[in-house]
């Protein structure tokens, strides 16, 4: 059997949770939708149907096309053609043809251009928003718990310890958040993590041929779905070689196979295999990006942007063009990506502080995977401190981070078996409340800051504190309104057409606030859910515990 009893339980678990709370944010969704939209419905990559709705686009040869990676995409095509025949050919004409929406748009103005967005594109298209979520970032975020789970029993075999580390990593880190919302970071965690447990496993056991195959294609993959994964990449090929020196060729092999759909896709829009549609952003949005190098700015002192452009660097910037980056690495970005209030990765999950206890623990039996780990971790925060939009856009947190998370999440059972949980469960609450505030609307406050104006780089190159939005945003907005989720505010307010926008804008941006709301009542049928599913294993903690 794949799944054990308490998998499928952990896994069925993740997943209703998770339906439970889908989001959509806005622009990074819709121009992943805006693909998966074209391909079905008009059978090509263009998404000139389409490319009104969202700001993360690229335009090339006349043409409109999504600037993110198409793996996401590519995915959920047969996901949305498939519901999209059902709809189509099964429901009622009436009922159709009732909650079919409307062409009222509300406009945004980006440059010289208007984003549009539809009050009610209706029940096809909201249903279909949510199911591509759900078969997308919720299913491969439980997914990943999963394999952390399965990897857990080669580090400890305390049951408790195993379903904790898992449950940390499902709702006390970044991946709680980035399983609600459909973007590429959570598929592509899962790919990249896969990989690492394929190749784990086979150290353990057999170094068996047929494993080094399924890790190279499964990583080589997660590149198609989210290019941050290529860093995972080159260090799984590392240590593949450390298992064993030959199967690493059919690991290369194998994940050159895995990227041939992204070679293509770049191939058949732009002539090039190698070339990006991030590389290709519309300026008419972004009107200071320079072709050349590929950086933009939003806003700011024009002079400035044209003295950082004319201090080009040539040849690296060819590739980092693609991804909008600097020069070098900065130290004060990569401490500001750790530790500091605005998204750094351990205030937003300090339980993941254990992990660097927990690596020197490890150090002994796993020095090869510590190292991996640390390697992947220093590779991650020297890209993204050379990024132009380090801190991730608007999102809770910085989800370019979370590829590393399950990484870091492993090696916490080493600090477990230490020192017991009594010490430890402080953290994993305070962990899971703090991730429990990205329920609420995000924000984007480096926006404010303006941050390619001249005085930027001084406040951002020192110790200063740029923001806290989590005790500024989330946690009042939390307190007053509670966990938002946006299925069951929907649905008790009698709404068939449910709308995961933030805020859900086909009824008015105080809704549900004008109709019924209940602060944390959300929580209620949550606490149902894990009592029909986790009710023996309760029973049975209870039954124990007065028996001791």
């Amino acid at each position: 059997m794949f799944l054990s009893k308490t998998e499928c339980k952990l896994f069925l678990t993740f997943l209703i949770i998770y339906f439970f709370f889908v989001q959509w944010y806005g622009w990074n969704e819709q121009s992943h939708f805006s693909l998966t939209r074209a391909i079905a419905e008009e059978e090509k990559f263009e998404i000139d149907s389409f490319y009104n709705q969202t700001g993360d686009r690229s335009h090339y040869n006349n043409h409109y096309y999504s600037d993110k990676t198409p793996g996401l995409s590519f995915f959920t095509v047969p996901i949305y053609a498939t519901w999209r025949f059902l709809y189509y050919n099964f429901f009622p004409l009436s009922f159709i043809q009732k909650y079919s929406g409307n062409n009222k748009f509300v406009s945004q103005s980006e440059g010289d251009v208007f984003i549009v967005s539809y009050l009610d594109p209706g029940f096809f298209v909201f249903t279909s928003m949510i199911l591509v979520t759900i078969f997308t970032s919720s299913l491969f975020s439980s997914l990943t718990a999963i394999l952390i789970y399965k990897i857990s029993r080669y580090f400890t075999k305390n049951e408790r310890h195993r379903i904790l580390v898992t449950v940390v990593y499902a709702f006390g880190t970044l991946a709680f958040v980035n399983a609600l919302h459909f973007m590429s970071h959570a598929m592509g965690t899962f790919f990249a993590f896969l990989s690492f447990f394929l190749l784990f496993k086979s150290k353990k056991e057999m170094p068996k041929k047929e494993l080094f195959i399924l890790a190279g294609i499964a990583v080589g993959f997660g590149i198609v779905v989210e290019y941050s994964i290529v860093l995972i990449a080159i260090m799984l090929l590392v240590y593949s070689f450390t298992i064993d020196k030959h199967k690493s060729l059919i690991f290369l092999s194998a994940l050159l196979v895995g990227i041939v759909p992204l070679l293509l896709y770049n191939f058949f829009i732009l002539g090039n295999p190698f070339d990006m549609t991030s590389s290709h952003i519309d300026r008419q949005i972004y009107r200071t990006a320079n072709p050349e190098t590929g950086l933009f700015f939003s806003s700011g002192d024009v002079e400035y942007q044209e003295k950082i452009i004319r201090s080009s660097f040539f040849p690296i910037e060819d590739l980092l063009k693609h991804f909008h980056f600097i020069p070098n690495p900065n130290p004060y970005i990569i401490l500001r990506l750790l530790v500091y209030p605005y998204r750094g990765l351990f205030f937003y999950s300090p339980i993941l502080l254990l992990s660097i206890i927990s690596m020197i623990l490890m150090l002994r039996e796993y020095r090869v995977e510590m190292i991996l780990i640390l390697s992947i971790l220093f590779l991650f925060l020297c890209f993204l401190s050379m990024r132009s939009n380090w801190w991730g856009g608007y999102c809770f947190g910085n989800r370019h981070l979370m590829p590393i998370v399950p990484f870091l999440t492993l090696p916490m059972i080493y600090t477990f078996n230490k020192i017991g949980l009594k010490l430890v469960l402080p953290l994993v609450f305070l962990s899971i409340f703090i991730n429990s505030l990205g329920l609420q609307p995000a924000e984007d406050d480096m926006y404010d800051w303006n941050f390619m104006r001249p005085m930027y780089s001084n406040e951002l190159n020192s110790f200063q504190i740029l923001g806290n939005p989590l005790l500024t945003h989330y946690l009042p907005l939390f307190l007053t309104n509670g966990p938002r989720s946006w299925v069951f505010e929907n649905l008790v307010n009698g709404q068939i057409s449910v709308d995961i926008r933030v805020n859900p804008i086909s009824k008015g941006a105080n809704f549900p606030f004008s109709a019924f709301h209940v602060p944390f009542l959300c929580l209620i049928p949550i606490f149902l859910i894990l009592v029909f599913v986790w009710g023996e294993e309760v029973i049975n903690f209870v039954k124990k515990s007065f028996k001791e």
